[in-house]
């Protein structure tokens, strides 16, 4: 079974790592692939860095992790809709572990059919601090398998936040992309 983490990554970080590492390895997968969504549909109000930057990001995040591979997969011309990654990898003969943390699972009920997602995929979320499933609807808790990760509070909002006011970002991200969002002069105001 191979895992799927999608998500803006902008810009991927430790959490993320963690969150596909800890899936991996608790779910026997073969690989964790991370797809950087290109029109997220659910941040429509907020200004997102260009995809290929976000892509090469992500690229260079899992660059030390034979587990972890950066997947270009999503339409270039549309939105990003989760469902419809999965249903054209099921209909490969792909079987997928889609990967998410509970920052995700709480807004389960915004997506485009996650019912059909978890016909198609197991669901997993990652804990993490903060949030607490107990608040989820039941019809949605029911459709994804929660499982411990270890306790992490990082946010890509917060950042890119660091980043333009030039706050510590060591150890929250990877070096080599500290080094790629400077040497691209990204987030700053």
């Amino acid at each position: 079974m191979t895992g799927l983490l999608g998500g803006t990554f902008d810009p991927p970080h430790f959490g993320h790592l963690v969150l596909a590492l800890e899936a991996y390895h608790q779910f026997d997968l073969e690989e964790v692939l991370l797809v950087p969504t290109r029109y997220p549909p659910h941040k429509p109000e907020r200004r997102i860095t260009d995809f290929r930057h976000r892509f090469r990001m992500t690229e260079l995040a899992v660059a030390d992790s034979p587990e972890l591979t950066a997947a270009d997969m999503e339409p270039s011309d549309c939105t990003s809709w989760t469902v419809n990654l999965i249903e054209n990898l099921s209909s490969m003969g792909m079987k997928i572990c889609f990967i998410m943390g509970m920052d995700s699972l709480l807004e389960l009920h915004t997506w485009k059919d996650p019912e059909r997602i978890s016909g198609m995929a197991k669901m997993v979320a990652g804990t993490r601090p903060g949030y607490e499933s107990g608040s989820i609807d039941m019809k949605y808790r029911s459709l994804v398998e929660t499982f411990e990760i270890p306790s992490m509070y990082i946010s890509s909002c917060d950042l890119r936040e660091r980043f333009a006011r030039e706050l510590n970002t060591r150890y929250l991200v990877p070096d080599n992309v500290r080094n790629y969002i400077r040497e691209n002069n990204l987030y700053v105001r």
